[in-house]
Parts: structure tokens; sequence; C-alpha cells
């Protein structure tokens, strides 16, 4: 499997804060609560250093697609109780979480994949679980559409990411029949905190 971030790896959190301050890690951080009591599934965390503060309350498990990253994770999260997985999450039979935390992964993915996703992590779920979802949604500003379009130029040309665009995220969610339950909007409204549920209707 290529490793597509490879070469940013050892900078992609430096480049982060440079670029959006704590605004990201902030924004992943919300509506986490009582973690010691919980299961979490995490796909595509990337580095984990803004994990770092609550690891030793972290249980459950690490998906990175990223050989790099996910060198990366384990240092950063080495006192936290998390398995950790190279390659796509694959379900594992009666193994389910209380949480599933997607913190600017689905940006990555094709609406076919990110629908695939969501089905599959129906059967992940405890009955009373949610999924913690962060990512770019469509700016609103010049200032953020510009640094959208450079942002986006740049992933494709250095770790061969196949969107020209952001997808449409609730869309994608409702058709998957998710509920939206919760929300916070950080850099106005370009980067938003939401919390689904699997829909009862």
């Amino acid at each position: 499997m290529k490793d597509s971030y490879g070469f940013i790896a050892p900078f992609y959190n430096r480049l982060a804060k440079l670029v959006f301050g704590n605004q990201l890690a902030v924004a992943k951080r919300s509506f986490i609560s009582r973690l010691g009591e919980k299961k979490v599934l995490i796909i595509g965390g990337g580095d984990g250093k803004d994990y770092q503060n609550y690891q030793e309350n972290l249980l459950g498990d690490y998906w990175e697609l990223s050989q790099s990253m996910l060198v990366l994770s384990k240092k950063n999260l080495h006192r936290s109780s998390l398995n950790f997985h190279l390659g796509n999450f694959r379900q594992k039979e009666n193994h389910t979480f209380d949480e599933i935390w997607l913190h600017f992964v689905l940006d990555t993915m094709f609406d076919s994949e990110i629908m695939e996703l969501l089905d599959q992590l129906k059967r992940s779920l405890n009955q009373e679980g949610r999924i913690f979802f962060v990512d770019f949604f469509q700016p609103t500003t010049l200032k953020n559409k510009m640094l959208q379009f450079f942002m986006i130029s740049f992933f494709r040309m250095v770790a061969q990411h196949k969107r020209k665009n952001i997808p449409e995220y609730e869309e994608l969610f409702k058709r998957c029949l998710w509920e939206k339950e919760k929300e916070q909007i950080f850099l106005k409204g370009w980067v938003k905190a939401q919390v689904w549920k699997i829909s009862e209707g």
C-alpha cells in the first residue's frame, strides 16, 4: 500500500496549526465527555497529537491508512489503551463501539465510499452509540474559499487526494438514515463538529 502521507507526516500537525491555529484541535474535542466509560473507534486519526491530553482514557480501535501517520500515532498515544490498525476500517463480528470519531477523513473520500462506510458503521455502534464527526464544509468567506482552493490543490498534489471539492456530508448522512443531534461551528462555518445517531424513522 502506497503511503500518500509519507512525505508530509512529520510536519502535518505543525502545518495545520500554522494555518488554523488550535481551531481544528478544539473542534475535535467538541462533545467529548466521560471517555473512561466508553469504547471508541477512531478512523483516520492521523498522528494522534490532538488526542494526547486525554489518551489515558482512550480505549478502543484506531485505524489509519498511512503507515507514517500510524507510527507517529502509536508514539504520541503510547499511554492509551487503543489497538492500532493499518488500512481501511474492517468491521469485526460482535465488535461494537460507544462512539465513532470521523475527524477530517470523509473529505478525502468519494460519495460512494462515504455512503458505504456510513452503512458499515451502523453495525459497529452500540444501541445508544453516536458518530462524532468533524470536517471542512463549504466556506462562506472569500479568504476561506481561497484557502480551501489551495488546500485541496496541495493535498491532491502531495497526498493524492481524490476529491476536487467538499462532499455534501449532511445529505449523505441522511441518505444513509442518520440523524443529526448536535452541532458546533468553527472558522465562520468552514469547520463544523457534529453528533449523528442512527435515525429511528
